[in-house]
């Protein structure tokens, strides 16, 4: 105990001095002067596939050099998909799209005046009688907008608002589920601090990275528990998702907060007194085999967001 109580102000004196160091970088990327002219954040407030819903900042792709926020991964995935199919409900994009299929159609037209010649009387009676020129007038560019309306209504009729948005949930856990995104970092950290700390342990024999093992475990069993939970509450309580990368994240995540309990049950048999080596041996499989999972779940988390690629060179 007195070991651990000596360890634990060396573990805060660290802890703050990280969070000093990426405080300061942080202010260095916010006050950076930003390009002129540079848009930032979606051009649009609602979801183009689903027009009733706010879009989420965490789902946006870009289409025609501008930033199009969507409302869920379903949503981004049909979008990414079609994304003509729903330009009709972006007007910041469909103006300009409009204005540059203007300007060909102006160019045409001051072009016709100047290469028909105006027909002579001679002319007029070369023709057989009953002929009619074509009216331009009635020549209709088809746009793909014109379209969208009818097939932006079928694919929002395919939305599954229980699956995408969880309606059904109480809106005390949709705001918690908010917090799942932070809380993940806890036990990241520390599983990966305990791996660390029991790898010293074995090389050096030193009683103070085994108490850092110890310390790391107890906070990581307890973060992860808090994470998978508010995962829960974010991703919706259903077994299976559209998306096979979330359907996997959840399982994993489970997974893991299940192997992170294992693991502090282990520690605790094996820190008994007249404890077997076999029991920290146990341990120390638990533990190494959580942080790796913990590394995979962590991937596929950002895959959620940024894609599978999101590590590619």
């Amino acid at each position: 105990m007195n070991g651990i109580a000596n360890l634990f102000p060396r573990v805060v004196a660290v802890t703050m001095s990280f969070v000093v160091v990426l405080s300061a970088q942080g202010q260095t990327r916010d006050t950076s002067p930003e390009p002129a002219g540079e848009v930032q954040g979606p051009v649009n407030q609602m979801c183009p596939v689903s027009p009733d819903e706010e879009i989420d900042p965490r789902f946006v792709v870009e289409y025609q050099g501008k930033k199009v926020g969507l409302c869920c991964r379903k949503c981004r995935r049909k979008f990414q998909e079609n994304p003509e199919a729903f330009i009709a409900n972006l007007p910041q994009i469909k103006t300009v799209a409009l204005e540059q299929d203007a300007a060909p159609q102006e160019d045409h037209a001051s072009g016709a005046e100047h290469d028909h010649p105006q027909n002579t009387p001679a002319d007029d009676t070369s023709k057989p009688a009953g002929h009619q020129e074509p009216d331009t007038s009635s020549h209709e560019h088809t746009d793909a907008s014109e379209i969208s309306p009818d097939t932006a209504a079928d694919a929002s009729t395919e939305h599954d608002h229980n699956k995408d948005h969880d309606s059904d949930s109480p809106r005390i856990f949709s705001w918690l589920g908010k917090f799942h995104p932070p809380t993940t970092h806890i036990p990241i950290g520390m599983l990966i601090g305990a791996a660390l700390a029991e790898s010293l342990f074995i090389l050096t024999r030193r009683e103070l990275f085994q108490h850092a093992a110890a310390f790391c475990v107890s906070i990581a069993a307890a973060g992860a528990l808090a994470a998978v939970t508010l995962g829960w509450f974010n991703g919706g309580f259903t077994l299976t998702d559209d998306d096979w990368v979330q359907t996997l994240h959840r399982w994993l995540g489970t997974a893991t907060a299940t192997m992170a309990l294992i693991t502090l049950m282990l520690l605790i048999r094996s820190s008994k007194k007249d404890s077997p080596p076999m029991h920290r041996r146990w341990f120390r499989v638990a533990l190494f085999s959580t942080a790796t999972l913990i590394g995979i779940t962590g991937f596929f988390g950002g895959a959620l967001v940024y894609g599978l690629n999101h590590y590619a060179w």
